[in-house]
């Protein structure tokens, strides 16, 4: 496998590691300060919650590459397992749909943002950037679905469909 074929396949969990490493030693340094030191960060919660945005609409994206999005089969399962395909392709088309209006609408807001120059109470930096997690997350998410719908055409298993894995209705209680 190529450097860029792993880059590819592998983007946003690369991503996630890094942001999510970031987050446990902000939060680790700022439990440390509070109570060894006795002085807290007055930044580290702020920053925080800032990737923690990131990392929810970057985590958009790998749930749609790996078919772990949110969905309900009650359709498919009484349609049967001649209609998954088409269900999971309809999913798909209406995932790529809603990613497209978000990101079609979270641009201007963020270039909005960007022009008043708006900032964060704590840290100062400009909220456009953490804004910018919306449309930079439901673009990877819109290639993913995107990606996905090209799969299915050349033959490959439908994302959280055909790799067999069992849907809760499909448990036993």
């Amino acid at each position: 496998m190529s450097v860029f074929r792993a880059i590819e396949a592998n983007f946003e969990r690369y991503l996630l590691a890094g942001i999510l490493l970031g987050l446990v030693a902000i939060l680790a340094a700022q439990v440390v300060f509070r109570y060894l030191v006795g002085s807290p960060l007055v930044w580290s919660e702020e920053l925080a919650r800032y990737l923690l945005v990131w990392c929810t609409f970057v985590g958009v994206s790998l749930a749609v590459r790996e078919g772990r999005n949110i969905s309900v089969d009650l359709l498919p399962v009484l349609a049967g397992a001649r209609w998954m395909r088409a269900f999971g392709v309809l999913a798909l088309v209406g995932s790529a749909i809603f990613f497209a209006l978000m990101v079609w609408y979270s641009v201007p807001l963020t270039q909005r943002i960007a022009r008043i120059g708006q900032t964060s109470p704590g840290l100062g930096i400009q909220m456009w950037i953490v804004y910018a997690a919306v449309p930079v997350g439901m673009s990877l998410a819109l290639l993913r679905a995107i990606q996905a719908l090209f799969g299915i055409v050349r033959g490959d298993p439908v994302p959280g469909l055909d790799e067999g894995e069992p849907s809760v209705i499909h448990e036993e209680v």
